[in-house]
């Protein structure tokens, strides 16, 4: 990628790589150890540098570091290989709290661990030990690249982006949008059709290629609405070749793992989180805020009672459907891991959008201020929530299968 450049490292923590293997919580209840360390993080480092990350729509670089110097980068990777190993309902929650603090960060982790999941469901021993390892010892992110210009992945699975065999390795071209971590991360997932294939059940393979590779280019264009500091510009694939083993598993079996579904879990968490952020200044200065002439906190207003009061209790419904989601995820085979993760994005998306537009209303034309949280909240929310599946499809196939109708988070094919 041209002027690409890996983000700059930390010096190594002590014993990095040989994490010991975290308590696990009883009847899927979140690690409150894990949690309280996200919140520690979140709240000294993270949340302070939030507003300007978004304001400069760059990659959130220093708080990639300090989550790498509080293991949490290594979230997703597994105890045999000096990571955290998370279980989904932790998970979930380490996620929502960053996003309380910086939504950007939390989203440019959960695409980072993600990735790391596919590689424990689908790597090779060694590929498992480098890439790993990488994460570990030395701070590195791993982006995922699946958007396409002219495919809706709300409506099909579908890439064009291929990949072909060339001697002893493989040549990828194509163009990818939404690039997330682009200029940032040390590899991209890059998801391919095996030389140009439609049916993705037997063509979908996702390569990885390093920052850097010759045939990589962007211009780098990145100035949207929200989510500014998760960096997302599209980037060309030219005849890129990556070494024989860049494939991750075997063609297809992405579909199969059960991984791809967490990405909508994810994605819930943060919407979540970034509710809670904006109800909490709401409630914080409603309490604060005196007018005149009563001289009375607006707290004491009856009509921002009921708004506050109705907020919650949707906030509620809505953490806990991710939270029991996230409890069932381990015993849920892929079929049921959609249904789980579209009931629970489906329900923080509306809340999510409920919630920040909302309080803007209940905290008056101060709401708009960049200089106060709910604005960026606001934004980020209506960004986020583009991301695939849509509402539209969310409600098809949760609708299905009420009606016992089997089909996938996403169609496959042509």
């Amino acid at each position: 990628m041209g002027g690409a450049r890996r983000i700059p490292q930390a010096p190594l923590r002590s014993g990095a790589g040989v994490n010991p293997a975290p308590p696990r919580a009883p009847n899927g209840t979140p690690d409150p150890a894990i949690v309280r360390l996200a919140e520690k993080v979140t709240r000294e480092r993270i949340a302070p540098r939030a507003a300007e990350v978004d304001r400069e729509a760059r990659n959130p670089v220093e708080s990639w570091r300090d989550l790498w110097k509080e293991g949490l980068l290594a979230c997703a990777v597994p105890v045999a290989h000096g990571g955290l190993g998370l279980d989904m309902p932790t998970y979930v929650a380490v996620l929502r709290t960053i996003a309380q603090g910086c939504a950007s960060t939390a989203m440019t982790l959960h695409m980072h661990s993600t990735v790391m999941r596919f590689i424990d469901a689908l790597g090779s021993e060694a590929q498992q030990r480098r890439w790993f390892a990488d994460v570990v010892e030395r701070g590195h992110l791993f982006g995922s690249w699946g958007s396409e210009p002219a495919v809706s992945l709300s409506r099909t699975l579908l890439m064009e982006t291929a990949v072909r065999a060339d001697g002893d390795g493989y040549v990828v071209d194509g163009v990818k949008h939404f690039c997330t971590m682009a200029l940032g991360a040390s590899h991209y997932m890059v998801w391919c059709a095996l030389d140009g294939g439609t049916d993705m059940g037997k063509a979908l393979w996702q390569v990885f290629v390093p920052a850097g590779a010759p045939g990589i280019t962007t211009d780098g264009t990145w100035d949207t609405l929200g989510m500014r500091g998760t960096y997302s510009p599209s980037v060309t694939f030219t005849k890129v070749r990556v070494s024989g083993d860049a494939p991750l598993g075997r063609p297809g079996s992405a579909l199969q793992v059960g991984v791809i579904e967490g990405f909508a879990l994810g994605y819930a968490a943060i919407y979540v989180g970034l509710a809670e952020a904006a109800f909490d200044f709401a409630a914080e200065y409603a309490r604060k805020r005196v007018v005149k002439p009563e001289n009375v906190p607006v707290a004491s207003d009856p009509t921002v009672q009921r708004h506050l009061g109705a907020l919650r209790v949707h906030l509620d419904a809505a953490r806990l459907m991710l939270e029991d989601s996230a409890a069932r995820w381990a015993g849920a085979d892929v079929a049921a891991r959609g249904l789980l993760a579209n009931r629970a994005k489906l329900l923080a998306t509306e809340v999510g959008l409920e919630v920040t537009e909302k309080v803007i209303q209940v905290v008056g034309g101060r709401g708009a201020y960049r200089e106060f949280p709910a604005e960026r909240a606001f934004r980020d929310l209506r960004t986020s929530t583009l991301m695939p599946p849509t509402v539209d499809r969310m409600t098809e196939t949760i609708g299905k299968s009420a009606l016992g109708i089997a089909e996938g988070m996403f169609r496959v094919g042509p």
